[in-house]
């Protein structure tokens, strides 16, 4: 299984890391994935979370994303530990039948 990675810090701004899907392929064909989502993005709306409730906890959330549901994993320390792609979270909640998260905007 592919390690998750942190959230990279983005010191001037310009330019944007990316965080690739965590998902390694164990739900289907085997194959890790190969979407990204800038780490600005996630790291926004984590903060976005954090601000409404902060956390007790490390915990997962989703977010919107080009018009995609994605699904991460927030530490109460504001990092991003790793990020499902639309498909993969899909995939994810119907194997572990999560209960739904709530959508940051």
């Amino acid at each position: 299984m592919q390690a998750p990675a942190l959230t990279p810090p983005t010191p001037d701004g310009s330019r944007d890391e990316l965080l690739r899907c965590v998902s390694s392929g164990y739900l289907a064909d085997g194959c890790s994935c190969q979407a990204t989502v800038p780490a600005r993005v996630v790291s926004a709306a984590w903060a976005r979370e954090l601000e409404r409730a902060p956390a007790r906890e490390d915990q997962f959330f989703r977010f919107a994303w080009h018009d995609g549901q994605w699904l991460a994993y927030g530490l109460r320390d504001g990092r991003v530990r790793g990020v499902y792609c639309p498909e993969h979270s899909a995939q994810r909640a119907v194997h572990s039948r999560e209960p739904s998260a709530s959508v940051a905007s």
